[in-house]
């Protein structure tokens, strides 16, 4: 049998994974919408 610590590693390993993949795709969907709105207020004050 595992510990329990080793479980509660495994189970917090296994919870982080997507939860990581899911924040890098935010951080580039933030700053796509950054540039996107950059540029827009940059064309709005020409």
């Amino acid at each position: 049998m595992a510990s329990n610590s080793k479980k509660t590693k495994l189970i917090r390993a296994r919870k982080a994974r997507p939860n990581r993949k899911n924040l890098k795709a935010d951080m580039k969907r933030l700053q796509e919408n950054t540039k996107i709105l950059r540029s827009l207020a940059g064309h709005k004050e020409d």
